[in-house]
């Protein structure tokens, strides 16, 4: 998918030395593993690596099945500013294309290099109705990732995506972000027709304390047939303080240790 060619012959010249000791034989032997745990290993080491012959084989890694080849791949780059920079620029039309298997993986690509200026091209993309959830998680992700607070209004757009693997990646994109948040909207989530969704916005929303959430939090608590949705509405009811009459029916009455245990926790707490 991305060659650079030229980037690579010109490189080519260049000698390898080891930095943290990686060689080129070295990266090419977990390479030949296809252990993500091996290559990622090796690759950091290979983090201050010259080494022209590395280029290719890593670039095709950009492509791989699993995520976390492709993050720690983009990583190395990362750290090479100008074959950072040509990896952009030959990502943001795959994020712009009908291929959703490569916008995922070039926006996870351009999410680890983390820079700003590809939020308006993942912003359009996460827009779409024609990519499939699995790619809308990739392109939220790298906004999360990325982290600036102008990609805010792109994660709170994705809480209204019809998939709910995207809602709930939005979640922690919008818990990763920099920058303030009042957490305000992640109280619609709450009530989200999935499981997944829901779990992940009690556990966000406890950090802000949000009180216009404590209705929809007590309810959780009550009903939820989920016990991890009930424990997450516990602490964040916890943490948000009060609510003493639902946090003592939870203490009581859930079927669930761990629902009942932080219940009791966060009635033993001040008052």
């Amino acid at each position: 998918m991305r060659k650079l060619l030229i980037l690579v012959a010109i490189l080519a010249a260049t000698p390898a030395w080891g930095g943290r000791g990686a060689t080129f034989d070295s990266i090419m032997s977990a390479l030949a593993s296809r252990n993500a745990d091996v290559i990622a290993s090796e690759l950091e080491r290979a983090e201050r690596l010259v080494c022209a012959r590395c280029v290719g084989p890593i670039m095709e890694l950009l492509d791989d099945d699993d995520y976390r080849v492709r993050e720690v791949a983009a990583w190395w780059f990362a750290r090479r500013p100008v074959l950072a920079a040509a990896i952009t620029m030959q990502s943001i039309p795959l994020i712009q294309g009908t291929d959703a298997v490569a916008a995922a993986h070039a926006a996870d690509v351009v999410g680890t290099f983390r820079h700003p200026g590809v939020l308006p091209v993942l912003a359009a993309a996460l827009a779409r109705t024609d990519f499939p959830g699995a790619t809308k998680v990739a392109l939220v992700r790298a906004v999360g990732t990325i982290g600036d607070p102008a990609g805010l209004p792109a994660v709170v757009g994705t809480f209204a995506d019809a998939a709910p693997e995207a809602r709930a990646e939005a979640i922690r994109a919008y818990d990763n972000l920099r920058g303030p948040r009042t957490g305000g909207e992640l109280t619609s989530l709450l009530g989200d027709g999935d499981v997944g969704v829901r779990r992940v916005a009690t556990a966000a929303i406890a950090q802000f304390k949000v009180a216009d959430a404590r209705a929809a939090l007590e309810g959780l608590l009550a009903a939820d047939p989920d016990p991890f949705v009930r424990r997450n509405a516990a602490f964040a009811l916890v943490k948000l303080g009060g609510s003493r009459d639902a946090l003592q029916r939870a203490a009581d009455g859930d079927a669930i240790m761990f629902v009942r245990s932080v219940a009791k926790a966060g009635l033993a707490g001040p008052r």
